[in-house]
């Protein structure tokens, strides 16, 4: 049987359609990660009695077999090559080899190696016919997996594929001519004639663009385009192995494909075979990775590329071409192509790190960064850092990334004491406008976020931890291990947090292509100030100047005419989430030191309107040190130092001009800058950070604990009930309620209580007869629920207008008449706390005090004073007592509780003349007795 047709073992896809059949149902995602694919694929495999999800991939087909892999491991099923010894590998690569250099496959057009060989038959000499051993490992599928089977390594190592081909085929001395000294292998015998002749016919002469790597003495490459000119009838490999200074295509090594240009061709590395110095001729050295110069230089004659090798993740020494052509299954002789451009190359090498992939997921690669915490899922912008560590492992011959998860029991209610801390520091408080974050579940270790300017932030005790490990694909060694760091409160973000640690960690490899490479890894009060300070120069007038006091300047020195430098003070709290347009500009002085030159500029990026979350890194801090001192409709313009000319060059549209701009002598790259709009850090977050569990939480835990007390309660309405957090706590505890009632405008609000109460009901009984949410404002009165039990609103007045707080309040009270209201609100004097000091410096009065709030879609918080004012004159007014309380700190101390509480409880009931009317609309209802559910 010919090599060709030898039976091959099953596939993943194989093994479980014969496993499942038609039970195994494949289903396709697209995934929209990054500006450099149209979008990315996810597969869903679903089996009888589990489904699996793959990770993202370029190609449908890849999706599907890493979801067939997921599956077979999840059933311990293992088919990867597990039947094969190495001696059948060996025995297959034989065969193999003598099929290749059959008539049958010169015939077919259906394989690239066909092509390669039909194009080495056209050449003179000693050289025709005679294949290059790196194509035959390079092109032929089957003999890389068998030598994969042989040793793991070929996948990093091409050299030692290359040579278990010329290894076997030196069993087929009858059959095959082995040339050690080029590297080649060659037919014995003729083809016949017929089918030489066949093979005439030539293709058209094309030009192809690519990139040289040059190895320069002094250690750094120098890369610049390069013209490939393809003649009609000459063998591609031939031509490009000349421009290295190479005799022939079979002195070179070829890399496996690591990218795709935008037309979708695969690019590939060219360089010479590595030869060995005289003093080491043991082969062991092909298979060493070089670690550092030295040990390297110990191996190879030709000096280690360092920027060709981090492009295709495998070791290439000496110059280098980068190119995207060859043959196709398709093509007989025609070479597909696609122009390698110095853009394209430098976004290529951009998109190989972790912080490419963010920048280009971003589409900004200037001003966005690898954020080094994650906080949020709403926060965060662009792919989230599990998907992206995955992305990572593949591009790097990676196994997929294996997470741990840990869990610690929850405590019981943390210490509330913990925020007076807070208050005396705040008592002390320099004037440092920080605000809190939720760093609770950062690694102070690995991120060192807290230095001696910044206060310790309260951390986690229990909750979710999740370690990560990641090995190398081909032999299985562990590449990283990121052992349990902090707790968080979500699994989630414990995986999320654990992926983007591992991805940090990545790319400290890669910071040749960082903004700057003094760039601090965490913004700390310290270092955004260092940051401004040293690295930024206001050009013009900062808009909000008045703000700073001009400090004596002299200097006899001219200084490109800046203003003095102002001293940075931060408005916008971190956590808050920022939009701005913005673009960037390479700046070249003429006549740098004189005021007559002309300035000369290029633009490098632009963003209509960007979003971004402040203080977790995920814009370069230049330009976040400037946006956190402007507000709203502002416009700055600056100049930063310039960043690695390779990431400018990845980002600009005339990639000629701007080379030859950063030729001469570059001012920086200067910033122009409109902050659109803010909104501050999410009530619920600032909040998280200080108390445990959160006063979402603390609040519900304090109304349910007097719903509990209301032995003779029956009925009770939640108005302004939003998702139902209320409602589900009830729906888990024992309570004499038989009829519960929550009422809201928000339709998607009430959608998801819903769906929420749907799925409660469906685990497990409940004592409750009947539960009904209803679409209306809680602003007007409906019949059906006066005289009620007990009412409940908790934070929900401080999003009305503060005459609506008021309209409220005596609606319940006169025609709702409940025995008991609890109302709570924001203590806006616990905000000094939260948010330490005044945060912004507006002329805008309202936007100043509106800014202070907890959440931006507050319309008033009121102190203490004026908490109390509003629930005793209600009081009073309807017949009813009020006593306050509150969760979150203590009533005892300045400044009281951070939530505070007030319970009305009704006097007597007066019979009021009953007005029929019902606005409310129910959108949801079930009843005991019939058991339905009506949307």
């Amino acid at each position: 049987m010919a090599g060709g047709e030898k039976k091959q073992s099953l596939s993943p896809k194989e093994i479980i359609h014969h496993k499942f059949g038609v039970k195994a149902s494949y289903r396709i995602e697209q995934v929209h990660v990054s500006s450099r694919s149209n979008c990315l694929y996810r597969c869903h495999l679903q089996l009888p009695d589990f489904s699996v999800v793959s990770n993202v991939f370029k190609r449908k087909k890849d999706a599907e077999l890493s979801a067939a892999e997921l599956a077979l491991e999840k059933l311990g099923i293992h088919p990867q090559d597990d039947d094969i010894t190495v001696e059948q590998a060996w025995d297959d690569i034989v065969e193999r080899i003598k099929y290749i250099f059959s008539d049958e496959f010169l015939s077919s057009d259906h394989h690239p190696l066909g092509s390669h060989l039909r194009a080495t038959l056209l050449r003179d000499g000693e050289r025709h016919g005679s294949v290059p051993l790196s194509i035959i490992a390079a092109f032929d599928a089957k003999i890389n997996s068998r030598c994969k089977v042989i040793n793991p390594s070929v996948d990093q190592n091409p050299i030692l594929a290359m040579s278990y081909v010329m290894k076997a085929a030196a069993k087929l001395s009858d059959y095959i001519v082995v040339s050690p000294h080029l590297a080649a292998l060659r037919r014995k015998n003729p083809y016949p004639p017929a089918i030489v002749e066949a093979l005439a016919k030539r293709g058209e002469s094309i030009k192809v663009e690519a990139v040289y790597i040059q190895c320069a003495t002094n250690g750094k490459e120098v890369v610049d385009p390069v013209t490939l000119d393809i003649s009609s009838g000459r063998y591609y490999l031939d031509i490009i192995a000349e421009k290295l200074g190479l005799k022939d295509g079979s002195q070179l090594i070829i890399s496996r494909t690591f990218d795709k240009t935008a037309a979708g061709y695969e690019c590939r590395v060219y360089s010479a075979i590595p030869k060995l110095n005289p003093s080491d001729k043991s082969s062991k050295a092909y298979g060493k990775r070089p670690v550092d110069e030295e040990e390297q230089s110990s191996h190879f004659k030709n000096p280690w590329n360092a920027k060709a090798s981090s492009a295709c993740g495998q070791d290439i020494h000496g110059d280098a071409i980068v190119a995207a052509l060859g043959y196709s299954w398709r093509s007989h002789h025609l070479v597909e192509h696609d122009d390698v451009t110095l853009k394209s190359f430098y976004r290529i090498c951009c998109g190989m790190s972790p912080n490419g992939i963010y920048k280009f997921s971003r589409q900004a690669l200037i001003a966005a960064t690898l954020p080094f915490s994650f906080t949020t899922k709403s926060n965060w912008r662009g792919p989230l850092p599990r998907e992206m560590l995955s992305i990572f492992c593949r591009q790097q011959q990676l196994a997929e990334p294996v997470f741990t998860i840990s869990t610690s029991p929850v405590k019981p209610l943390s210490e509330t004491l913990r925020s007076f801390k807070k208050l005396k520091d705040s008592e002390s408080n320099d004037g440092n406008n920080q605000c809190v974050n939720e760093y609770a579940g950062s690694d102070d270790s690995f991120n060192h976020y807290n230095s001696k300017d910044e206060e310790e932030l309260p951390v986690l005790e229990s909750g979710y931890r999740c370690g990560v490990k990641i090995l190398s694909k081909s032999l299985q060694d562990l590449v990283l291990d990121c052992s349990p760091g902090s707790f968080y409160e979500k699994e989630s973000h414990a995986i999320q947090n654990a992926a983007l640690k591992a991805l940090t960690w990545f790319g400290s490899l890669f910071d040749d292509l960082d903004t700057d490479p003094e760039q601090p890894r965490c913004y700390t009060k310290g270092q955004m100030n260092w940051m401004f300070t040293r690295n930024v120069m206001i050009k013009g007038k900062f808009p909000s100047s008045k703000r700073y006091e001009e400090p004596e300047f002299e200097s006899k020195t001219k200084t490109m005419d800046m203003d003095r430098k102002p001293k940075r003070v931060q408005t916008i709290p971190n956590g808050s989430l920022v939009s701005i347009s913005y673009s960037v500009s390479v700046e070249v002085e003429a006549d740098f030191w004189g005021r007559t030159g002309k300035c000369l500029r290029e633009l490098i990026e632009s963003n209509e309107e960007i979003e971004f979350e402040v203080g977790v890194g995920s814009m370069n801090p230049h330009l976040e040190s400037v946006v956190t001192q402007m507000s709203v409709g502002q416009y700055a313009c600056f100049i930063t130092n310039m960043p690695a000319e390779g990431l400018v060059l990845a980002d600009a549209s005339d990639t000629a001009r701007t080379r030859s701009l950063l030729s001469k002598l570059a001012a920086g790259l200067e910033y122009n800058v409109h902050l659109l709009g803010v909104k501050g850090p999410t009530e619920k977050r600032v909040e998280s950070v200080f108390f445990k569990p959160p006063l979402s939480k603390q609040r519900v835990e304090y109304a349910v604990k007097l719903i509990k007390e209301s032995s003779a309660a029956s009925t009770l309405v939640d108005f302004g009930c939003g998702s139902g957090s209320l409602l589900e706590s009830l729906l888990e505890v024992p309570t004499s309620l038989q009829t519960i009632v929550g009422v809201d405008i928000s339709e998607k609000a009430l959608a998801r209580a819903a769906k929420m109460v749907d799925s409660k009901l469906n685990k497990g009984a409940c004592n409750l007869k009947t539960i009904r949410l209803y679409d209306g404002s809680i602003l007007e009165f409906d019949s059906r629920l006066h005289g009620i039990d007990i009412a409940t609103c908790l934070e929900v007045i401080e999003h009305m207008e503060e005459d609506e707080a008021f309209q409220f309040g005596k609606t319940v009270l006169t025609l709702f008449r409940p025995k008991l209201l609890i109302v709570s609100t924001p203590n806006y004097e616990y905000n000094k706390i939260l948010h330490k000091s005044s945060l912004y410096h507006s002329k805008d009065k309202s936007m100043s005090q509106r800014s202070k709030f907890r959440n931006h879609e507050h319309k008033f918080e009121w102190t203490r004073a004026q908490f109390n004012h509003w629930a005793s004159k209600l009081a009073k007014s309807h017949n009813y007592s009020v006593e306050f309380s509150g969760v979150g700190g203590s009533g005892k101390v300045d400044p009281g509780f951070a939530s505070q509480i007030a319970v009305f409880k009704r006097k007597s009931f007066t019979e009021v003349k009953k007005v029929s009317t019902q606005p409310y609309k129910v959108v949801w209802e079930w009843t005991r007795a019939q058991g339905d559910k009506k949307n």
